[in-house]
């Protein structure tokens, strides 16, 4: 463990330990640790953590504290040091930790600081044990790509409120050594909590995709480990091999039957057709820039669920808007649509969140939201888009809520 520097120290004199908030997570069980011993949870006297850390109705402050030291790697244009994890304090509430990790993140999105920089918070990366709610790390977009500031979190609740396997998301305050960062999308991280909390007993591996949605042999490197198979080789991915040989063996008239027994395969049209819905222009499906943005989530059973991810490109309509009855590239829902068989349940199942779509009533969620963020995304010195691009981008985004439907039964003859 890299030693804390002495201003470091200094900077974080008088920072309390925390409380370790009950875990929201599939076994539900509050956890204590003893005192005395470093991330040893303690009480604050009077204080009482958040119910939830996603909670809709609220907008969680967390404040950062860094050294010197960090900020000048944080202050990095240099792509290499993005995923370098500084030494920091945290607080959330009367909840604070004095020894966390903060890293940056993303691809368009990455900043240096003190440009608005989308963050990863290891409360764990130093200090064993330490988590809030069940979790260990947190993730904090900047949402420089969305002037609205609401498609992620309303993605993420599109996806959820469909049955599928999707992260909890609200927005949260941030600030970095008292100094405003403004509004965040806090979306819940894609890890051994999360998918223990979704899948429970039946989590396995999980893989984030950047490349290889063929899913045809010789495409695995696309696949990056985050969590392995533990009973096979180091680096190995059994089950995506698998996966990739069934795909390859399958006849387009018996798609969904020939890999049925490695994939969920009604939840992936759902999930495909849940990107549709949304207009998800970065994803897997309809990705104007390659298909990516997801995770593939393995069970014991051998088979493969679909989670999104880096859904700010949403609910909008790009220079080559994507259309819902052609998925683009070479995925395995562009086979889908060669075999009448597969292809009518994917309308099916547009058709089933057509039906469900008014009774989510996004425009009136998303004005909820909107309000709930208002007055500090207009105070926020380092937004990237003026106030009137951000006032119109949301009156666009409630237009684009309201016609979806209209125009999705269109493209698909529904």
């Amino acid at each position: 463990m890299n030693a804390p520097s002495a201003s470091r120290l200094s900077l974080l004199v008088g920072a309390w330990l925390a409380i370790v908030a009950c875990d929201s997570g599939a076994a539900g069980r509050s956890t204590a640790a003893g005192s005395g011993e470093a991330g040893a949870a303690v009480p604050v006297e009077g204080s009482a953590p958040p119910s939830d850390l996603y909670d809709p109705d609220t907008l969680p402050q967390i404040e950062l504290v860094l050294d010197a030291a960090a900020i000048a790697v944080l202050s990095s244009t240099e792509v290499a040091s993005k995923k370098t994890w500084v030494h920091g304090s945290f607080k959330l509430g009367a909840i604070t930790f004095a020894d966390v990790g903060v890293r940056r993140k993303g691809e368009s999105t990455f900043r240096a600081l003190p440009n608005k920089a989308s963050l990863k918070v290891k409360l764990d990366k130093w200090v064993k044990g330490q988590k809030v709610h069940g979790l260990s790390e947190l993730t904090l977009n900047s949402m420089v790509n969305d002037a609205s500031c609401l498609r992620e979190r309303l993605a993420y609740h599109v996806f959820r409120s469909l049955g599928l396997p999707a992260q909890r998301a609200n927005a949260a305050h941030l600030t970095v050594n008292g100094q405003e960062y403004g509004v965040y999308a806090n979306i819940e991280t894609p890890d051994r909590q999360f998918v223990a909390r979704v899948f429970g007993a039946k989590a396995k591996t999980l893989y984030e995709v950047d490349s290889g949605s063929e899913w045809l042999p010789g495409n695995e490197g696309g696949f990056e480990i985050d969590i392995a198979d533990p009973s096979a080789p180091a680096g190995s991915r059994p089950d995506v091999d698998l996966l990739f040989q069934s795909v390859q063996a399958a006849t387009d008239p018996n798609l969904l039957a020939d890999l049925d027994g490695h994939l969920h395969t009604t939840e992936w049209l759902r999930h495909s057709a849940a990107e549709a819905l949304i207009g998800h222009y970065d994803g897997y499906a309809y990705g104007i820039w390659g298909s990516h943005n997801y995770f593939m989530a393995g069970d014991t059973d051998g088979k493969f669920s679909l989670i999104p991810w880096s859904t700010d490109m949403t609910f909008a309509d790009p220079l080559d808007p994507p259309n819902a009855a052609i998925p683009r590239g070479a995925i395995v829902l562009a086979r889908c649509k060669l075999g009448a068989t597969c292809w009518n349940a994917y309308k099916a199942e547009v058709q089933s969140m057509l039906d469900v779509y008014a009774s989510l009533d996004l425009v009136n969620l998303a004005r909820k939201w909107h309000d709930q963020i208002d007055a500090l995304v207009k105070a926020d010195a380092k937004r990237e888009s003026s106030v009137d691009a951000y006032t119109s981008d949301t009156e666009g985004l409630y237009r684009w809520l309201a016609t979806r439907p209209s125009v999705l039964a269109t493209q698909l003859g529904l």
